[in-house]
């Protein structure tokens, strides 16, 4: 990329990870007079939010969110896409023993890094979304990114830490997590299940009305060429990314219909086409955004790097599960280029998101150059299986085009010309084989309250909460006792 400050990170002062947590307080004094400062040109408000990004994936230690823990870790390993060593620190987060202190520590350093991040984001809209929407170019984008980048984190913090919409337990859905929208030293009480989602779709439609000026900035054939705020949208929360984040949003809530209407507005936009040729496949390089059907993305080196450190080089410690070749052989019909690009059956490796620039032993360690390395947070499929599902009952023949046209750009023969007909479970299988190693299905999985059987560990529940939420950590509860 031609431009490198999207690589940077910026310190902004450290902040009371729940809005005013006293065990978790660092504020510097002087952090008043240096904000003033960093917020008062337009660059300064975009090195901040740099800042954000980069924060999200680029640290190079496990406990960054994006680069490991919420990306190829936690949830793959909770679902056994991924297997870990019985006698391995991870092994307890994976048994649900949830008061273990290995998987106590996980649980902090999630919570942690995530509200620390919000603190973040906090900071940056105080000083400017107060700001005139015409004070800068792009203030607006500013604005709609960082009401984006709270709703976000917040749903992720929800999806781990709260309880399903499905769950029968009044109590937990009434105390869901803390939904933090200032930045100061008061202790920010929890919200429900109900409100927690409600300040979400708040923060998302908010952010949808900053961001108009992307229905332009945002074009179907891209690059990585990066040349100032406005360029690079995909490693941005940008409108399309916000509009499938509402989807994704109502999907969760069970509104499916909503869910719908924003996955089709993101579809009919054409700025995200499925990969149906070959010359696209073969365009597509592991370990990168992928420039075609990313809506959003980050960048991340730490990504690569950690992908093929605790799974691909020698004394890596997560493993690939034998059953990966079951959940492809589920409702197969002719060659899933997804099977045969994403994994290595000789070595037993997913490589899916190795990049060569990693690898031990390459000729060439550094990548093409044409895309840009780190994780998808979004893709477009996400977006065909969500119409599928919503219309599966009221539109089968709809439901059945929106999940062929994902089923044939990989390569499979379409539902179709098989049966005539789909089912939930077809749409479940699919979504299984697309976002294996994504970290992304595990939500699903909680959504539907799908059992979980993992070899030498047995049958988790789908219907108990321990299987798919994992505790607020004691040290968490402890601050509001205080």
């Amino acid at each position: 990329m031609t431009r490198i400050k999207i690589y940077g990170y910026i310190l902004l002062a450290l902040l009371p990870l729940l809005g005013g947590c006293e065990g978790y307080l660092d504020v510097n004094p002087k952090s008043e007079v240096t904000d003033k400062k960093l917020f008062s040109t337009a660059e300064g408000c975009e090195d901040a939010i740099y800042g954000i990004y980069a924060e999200m994936g680029n640290f190079a230690n496990r406990n960054s969110l994006f680069s490991m823990m919420l990306s190829f870790k936690y949830p793959e390993l909770m679902i056994g896409n991924f297997t870990v060593d019985s006698n391995d620190n991870t092994a307890y987060l994976v048994q649900r023993q949830w008061k273990q202190t290995n998987a106590v520590t996980a649980a902090e350093n999630i919570w942690i890094a995530g509200y620390k991040v919000i603190g973040h984001v906090n900071k940056a809209l105080m000083h400017i979304l107060p700001k005139s929407d015409t004070e800068y170019r792009h203030v607006k984008l500013y604005k709609g990114e960082l009401l984006a980048l709270r709703a976000f984190l917040h749903f992720e913090m929800a999806r781990l830490f709260a309880v399903s919409f499905a769950s029968g337990d009044a109590a937990a859905k009434a105390k869901a997590i803390p939904y933090v929208t200032k930045y100061g030293i008061e202790v920010t009480p929890y919200s429900s299940l109900d409100k927690v989602f409600e300040q979400i779709v708040k923060d998302l439609t908010d952010a949808e009305g900053y961001l108009a000026e992307d229905e332009s900035l945002v074009t179907a054939a891209r690059t990585n060429a990066a040349d100032g705020f406005s360029s690079c949208r995909i490693t941005h929360f940008n409108l399309y990314a916000v509009q499938a984040l509402l989807a994704r949003a109502y999907w969760t809530m069970g509104k499916l219909d909503l869910a719908a209407d924003y996955a089709e507005k993101v579809i009919d936009s054409g700025k995200f086409p499925l990969m149906t040729t070959a010359e696209a496949w073969n365009a597509v390089e592991a370990g990168t955004l992928n420039m075609q059907e990313t809506i959003c993305g980050l960048y991340s080196l730490p990504y690569t790097s950690n992908f093929y450190t605790y799974h691909i080089d020698s004394g890596a410690n997560i493993e690939l599960s034998d059953e990966y070749r079951e959940v492809y052989a589920t409702d197969e019909a002719g060659s899933d280029k997804r099977y045969s690009t994403w994994f290595n059956s000789a070595t037993g490796q997913c490589i899916k998101h190795l990049n060569k620039m990693y690898a031990s032993g390459e000729s060439s360690p550094t990548y093409s150059g044409n895309s840009i390395p780190g994780l998808s947070l979004i893709r477009i499929p996400e977006m065909y299986y969500i119409v599928a599902e919503a219309n599966l009952t009221t539109d089968p023949g709809k439901a059945m085009k929106y999940l062929d046209a994902v089923v044939t750009s990989r390569d499979l023969t379409s539902f179709e010309e098989r049966e005539g007909k789909i089912t939930a479970d077809n749409i479940f299988n699919e979504r299984r084989k697309e976002f294996y190693a994504d970290g992304e299905d595990f939500f699903n999985m909680k959504r539907l309250q799908k059992d979980i059987e993992l070899t030498g560990a047995g049958t988790f529940s789908g219907t108990d909460d321990a299987t798919y939420t994992i505790p607020i950590p004691p040290s968490v509860e402890d601050n509001y006792r205080q």
